[in-house]
């Protein structure tokens, strides 16, 4: 919480965006074994976000790091090395395929 009191986890747009991102991450770990499936849905959620005004790879990488953040503070002690690193390796995988996506979508706008 803020000084002024204010929490995150007050915002609901940012409860909301936390909840799509552990979906889409619970979806990539789930989707694993049949990638002809899940890189095509990944590459269509990343060209999604051009229509949510996303026009930069960068804004994964800011996401990563608040999830990684975000983690830490929720698990305590239970964010082990070992999970951080699982955390970081499925969010890595998912989100380069995202960007993928993102980056298609905008050069079709050109």
């Amino acid at each position: 919480c803020s000084k002024e009191g204010a929490c995150a986890w007050e915002d609901i747009a940012l409860r909301n965006l936390f909840s799509k991102v552990i979906n889409a991450v619970g979806c990539t770990v789930a989707g694993l074994h049949d990638f002809s499936r899940l890189v095509p849905m990944l590459t269509k959620l990343g060209a999604r976000h051009v229509s949510y005004g996303v026009s930069e790879a960068a804004y994964w990488q800011v996401l990563g790091e608040a999830l990684d953040l975000t983690l830490s503070e929720i698990l305590g002690d239970a964010y082990t090395h070992e999970v951080q690193s699982s955390w970081s390796m499925v969010y890595n995988f998912m989100s380069s395929i995202m960007v993928q996506g993102l980056q298609a979508a905008i050069q079709q706008q050109q």
